[in-house]
């Protein structure tokens, strides 16, 4: 009973630092909710000499990055600049490079979410679009998109092309 009291006590508390992680009201009253039920799960983990914050914060974080690994595994499935009907079936050599470059586009799209960033930039979209349609900061839409062209060469077996800085 005493550790209801106390973990009821600290409520407020964990859902103002949910709002500071979470984007809007719901999404932090879902973390500071499955924050409390894990601490109730585990309440007989609790040591009472201590402070139950610290220990409410690390739950908090282990769970919002689980949560937000789950929600970042959405897969992007368009390909339709792909598709292979718009070219012409007397050209073989150009659709079998078309094929081995999709295999090679998919193969990396299961290894890594950042390919749906090259695929965006590919199509023309501007950073700040990319940014609003995946609903990740502008950095990490640079980041994936550096990263993801150096996977597909990677993968098409050629060296990644690195800037280098004079000296």
């Amino acid at each position: 009973m005493e550790f209801d009291k106390i973990l009821s006590e600290t409520y407020p508390w964990m859902l103002r630092v949910a709002k500071k992680y979470c984007s809007c009201v719901q999404d932090a009253e879902d973390l500071a909710g499955e924050t409390v039920c894990k601490l109730l799960v585990n309440r007989d983990r609790f040591d009472h000499s201590k402070d139950i914050k610290p220990w409410c914060l690390a739950i908090m974080q282990n769970t919002f990055i689980t949560m937000y690994n789950r929600n970042s595994l959405v897969r992007f499935v368009g390909y339709s600049f792909l598709d292979t009907d718009v070219y012409s079936p007397y050209c073989t050599s150009n659709l079998t490079i078309l094929n081995d470059i999709k295999s090679v586009i998919r193969r990396c799209a299961d290894k890594s979410r950042s390919i749906d960033s090259v695929i965006y930039c590919a199509e023309g979209y501007s950073y700040e679009e990319i940014s609003k349609r995946l609903n990740i900061p502008v950095g990490t839409v640079r980041s994936r998109i550096a990263y993801g062209r150096d996977l597909i060469s990677r993968e098409l077996g050629h060296k990644p092309v690195r800037k280098t800085s004079k000296k």
